[in-house]
């Protein structure tokens, strides 16, 4: 890299003592951005338990005169190696484009070693979200190269009484999940039902499933009472996996995941799920519920949560930088 920090600055790769002040940057960060915290010091540690995560060779801290970390960034690169993703947080009072800018050029740097592990042929991009409070931020993606692809939306209801009961489906019953005994099950019906959604692609299942088992041993978090399965009979039509936690305010909820698998879309199964999951949250003395879609999702996911009264509060855009293109098919 040709780019300089500023004066008395310095860069290293981050280590696991420096996960409490990553999370006080990150809640900064994401309070300037869009007015709330989003990630704890616990979902840091079990993202950096990945086994496609190496924090000595994915990440990097800057530094400023008296040692404080005020710039961070993370690539997390994972077979087949063809769609990588940064992570940059910067100290909001920083003045100037010199650390962002760095950090960027940092990632496309560390992005690059990706290309000779992909197949031949294949297009290999890197994507980075900006926050629609971070304008600065999605300047410098552009000085670098980075185009603006899509936009995911935040939505999140507030509500004033218990929801009503969801109406299922002739033949659909919900219940929660059983760990160790739907794990198999759970990841297939999640492969199956994302796999039309923009910017998916085809991993493993054996290394979707062992992360997933590492994922909800793990975290302290996780909550198998909160992961709402549609059964069909023995098969899982749909799910909805629900996180207690969402940054430091203990008032909201989060709908992580939820899908409905091809042959049951379009009988309501998504629109009951998701009211199951309101009143789980106002029952557990959390009133606000948010989630994350695709403006432009393919399932028309954005109008199903309007119709259940949720609205967007902020947008996170993506960028992509194209490291390698494709061969034409």
């Amino acid at each position: 890299m040709t780019l300089n920090l500023p004066h008395g600055y310095r860069a290293r790769a981050a280590s696991e003592p420096d996960i409490p002040e990553l999370a006080a940057l990150d809640a900064a960060h994401t309070r300037h951005a869009v007015g709330s915290v989003l990630r704890t010091e616990n979902e840091i540690r079990i993202e950096w338990k990945s086994p496609t995560f190496d924090s000595d060779t994915d990440s990097q801290v800057v530094l400023d005169e008296d040692g404080r970390i005020v710039g961070w960034c993370e690539v997390y690169d994972f077979a087949p190696h063809t769609r990588l993703q940064s992570r940059l947080r910067v100290e909001p009072t920083l003045v100037g484009p010199d650390v962002a800018a760095w950090l960027i050029a940092w990632s496309v740097e560390r992005a690059r070693q990706a290309v000779s592990k992909a197949v031949a042929g294949e297009r290999i991009i890197l994507t980075q979200g900006a926050y629609q409070g971070t304008p600065e931020l999605a300047s410098f993606l552009e000085d670098s190269g980075f185009s603006y692809v899509r936009s995911f939306l935040r939505m999140r209801i507030e509500m004033t009484s218990l929801p009503a009961a969801p109406i299922w489906p002739s033949g659909i019953a919900v219940r929660s999940m059983i760990a160790g005994v739907d794990d198999h099950a759970a990841v297939a019906a999640i492969r199956d039902a994302f796999q039309d959604h923009w910017g998916h692609v085809d991993t493993s299942f054996e290394e979707d499933l062992e992360e997933w088992k590492q994922w909800i041993h793990e975290d302290e978090d996780f909550d198998t009472d909160l992961w709402f399965l549609a059964m069909d009979g023995e098969e899982m039509a749909g799910f909805c996996q629900c996180y207690p936690v969402v940054g430091d305010d203990p008032k909201v909820g989060l709908v992580d995941e939820l899908g409905v698998r091809r042959p049951w879309r379009g009988r309501g199964i998504a629109t009951a799920l998701l009211q199951h999951a309101f009143r789980a949250f106002y029952q557990r003395g959390k009133p606000i519920v948010e989630l994350g879609v695709d403006s432009q999702s393919p399932t028309g996911a954005t109008r199903l949560y309007e119709k259940a009264g949720m609205a967007a509060s902020w947008t996170n855009n993506v960028y992509e930088l194209e490291l390698r293109g494709g061969s034409a098919a």
